[in-house]
């Protein structure tokens, strides 16, 4: 595939696009009355050497401000604004703001007097929208036309490659172009770089990890896999790990990660060397909550057995009881970390204490956004899935949303979330509307999509000409997608409504509660083309501790699957909670999602993304390194 940069879009629609945008700049409007005094003037002559002349200086092409450096190559002939206009593009790109980097690159006049710089950042916008083959054959063009590149330009075309793959899900081929450029790192970037290396890795299977490292012809990069590969295969074992990893060491002690460990494994000996040897589990085992409570414990408990877990289990419950001094009394019988408790007030109550006397792992996060220094916040938070939802759309060119959801807590708390998170990010609400479980959601959908008001235009004009004609209802133009929010059975009837009312083509999103776990190939046809998160779990990712779980409790697969999920996430995160606060970018593949602790010691989830498609739900592999 030849690209050419000379195929350039012409630029007097580009220019007025930029007019329109910087009309309300304050240094356009000053430079319109510079060119205006300046076009006014007569000719002046080149001042004598004995003046004294005051030059005021100009931003040079090292300026960070966009408009700037639009505006004055806009006030150069033609091609000799570019390198202003490359400039600005590369800013953009580095600020993250494709869309502008993209009109900016589109005004770019022929000839170029660096093509190569031209291609590389039209590959670099390629890879910000995912269009994986453009990019990579951009960057071929770019090494076709250098005879000898520098080092920092193999470097530069490497990383940029190695982005591409990552971009297009081509794990083994993103790390691979890092892993031949090892050799060109300075020592102080190499920490870093091993990072990188190591975390693209950790998106593939233990499986395909150890598969591809037999198959490797050097062994640089046979030794990488194989590191990853043990990661993975015993990342919920830390023991296990620790013993695989000095095995390792001692067949790849001259690899180049054996004297630069990536973070999580250079501190795991000291991980297992600080583990608790007592817990005391906090759960509400009576009463109103019982039944989750139960789905958790059992979720910890075939968890702890199936490893064969050293620390001694104390099971308290916390349906009666002051939870500050259950947590005390705990600490005083030798609790050295307590999980639990799960309800929200409670958590709340203990992010309230001025001390704790042990650190706990909350099943839950706070109703008020506390936190305490010495309490990790873990739980199904609906605020994961509407921040992931949010991005997945934005991330994907919508920007123009409506919400359809339930009348209930629960609706208005995901909706309230979810216009949080989108507004915030500079989305565009359109509309949102909330119905009951008995409402029609005929005149719902005809409303919310204005079906209704074309049908009245209609029919006043019948009226006003006395004419019959026929007459097709078109639906409201200015939305991108719908978030619809609901239980299976009230999306199964809403998702059809959307489609027989003109909106077949527009995306619909949903949570998780779309998806019922084991849900019957039938019951899923209407929801079609529904795009969802959900855990992994629910998802049929391979996992042995989830399998005996399903084999040994039938509630494991129905509504309380999320809880027996939160439990075996629970008891595989515990031994890591320093890791993950030491080490910024450490990661855990749960069956709730992959786990990554914030600033404030809240654990937050990504979730996996999955689609109905002909009565079947199809996932989408999940990216573990981020």
């Amino acid at each position: 595939m030849s690209v050419s940069v000379d195929s350039l879009p012409q630029r007097s629609d580009i220019r007025m696009q930029w007019l329109q945008r910087l009309q309300g700049c304050p240094q356009f409007i000053a430079l319109i009355a510079v060119l205006m005094l300046v076009g006014c003037s007569s000719p002046v002559s080149p001042p004598l050497a004995s003046e004294r002349t005051t030059v005021r200086p100009q931003a040079s092409i090292d300026s960070t401000d966009i408009d700037e450096l639009i505006i004055r190559a806009e006030q150069r002939p033609g091609a000799d604004g570019n390198p202003l206009r490359l400039r600005a593009a590369e800013i953009s790109l580095n600020n993250g703001d494709l869309s502008r980097a993209r009109l900016i690159l589109d005004s770019i006049v022929p000839p170029v007097d660096d093509p190569n710089q031209l291609r590389i950042l039209q590959a670099r916008l390629a890879i910000g929208t995912r269009d994986v083959s453009f990019a990579l054959a951009l960057l071929r063009e770019v090494v076709s036309h250098q005879n000898e590149p520098s080092e920092e330009t193999q470097l530069l075309l490497a990383r940029l490659r190695s982005q591409a793959y990552l971009a297009g899900r081509s794990y083994l081929a993103s790390a691979r172009e890092l892993i031949y450029i090892d050799h060109l790192i300075d020592g102080k970037q190499r920490a870093a770089h091993h990072e990188r290396i190591f975390q693209t890795l950790l998106n593939l299977s233990a499986r395909h990890l150890r598969s591809h490292a037999e198959e490797a012809i050097t062994s640089g990069l046979r030794g990488w896999l194989s590191l990853a590969s043990l990661t993975r295969e015993y990342e919920n074992d830390p023991m296990q790990q620790l013993q695989a990893l000095e095995n390792w060491g001692r067949v790849w002690r001259h690899h180049p990660a054996a004297s630069q460990l990536p973070q999580g494994l250079a501190t795991l000996s000291q991980l297992v060397a600080n583990q608790p040897r007592v817990i005391s589990i906090m759960l509400p085992l009576s009463g109103e909550h019982a039944t989750s409570g139960r789905a958790v414990l059992d979720g910890i408990l075939a968890t702890h057995f199936a490893v064969s877990g050293p620390a001694r289990i104390d099971v308290v419950d916390t349906t009666t009881g002051d939870i500050r001094e259950l947590v005390a009394g705990a600490a005083r019988q030798g609790a050295e970390l307590i999980i639990g408790p799960l309800l929200r007030q409670r958590v709340t109550k203990l992010a309230q204490s001025p001390s704790l006397p042990v650190p706990v792992l909350a099943l839950n996060r706070t109703s008020d956004g506390s936190g305490h220094p010495d309490l990790y916040q873990f739980g199904l938070a609906p605020e994961d899935e509407m921040r992931q939802i949010a991005s997945r759309a934005w991330q994907e060119g919508h920007r123009n949303a409506v919400i359809i959801s339930p009348a209930t807590p629960w609706g208005e708390r995901n909706a309230r979330a979810f216009t949080d998170l989108w507004l915030q990010q500079g989305g565009n609400l359109v509309a949102s509307t909330m119905f009951e479980d008995s409402q029609d959601y005929s005149d719902l959908v005809k409303g919310l999509l204005k079906v209704d008001q074309s049908e009245q235009r209609a029919t006043d004009l019948r009226r006003i000409t006395g004419e019959r004609f026929q007459f097709t209802p078109r639906r409201r133009q200015d939305l991108d997608f719908i978030l619809l929010l609901g239980n299976p059975s009230q999306t199964r009837s809403i998702n059809p409504t959307l489609a027989f009312f003109y909106a077949e083509d527009i995306p619909v999103y949903s949570s998780s509660h779309v998806y019922e776990y084991a849900d019957s190939r039938i019951n899923v046809f209407d929801l079609n083309g529904i795009r969802f998160c959900d855990i992994p779990w629910k998802l049929n990712v391979t996992d042995r501790v989830r399998e005996a779980i399903e084999s040994q409790w039938d509630s494991a697969k129905g509504p309380l699957t999320p809880f027996y999920a939160l439990g075996v996430d629970a008891y595989r995160i515990y031994p890591r909670l320093q890791q993950m606060k030491d080490v910024s970018n450490q990661r855990v593949a749960g069956t709730t999602g992959i786990l990554k602790l914030n600033p404030n010691n809240t654990i937050e989830r990504t979730l996996m993304w999955a689609r109905f498609r002909d009565g079947k739900v199809i996932p989408v592999p999940m990216i573990f390194g981020g």
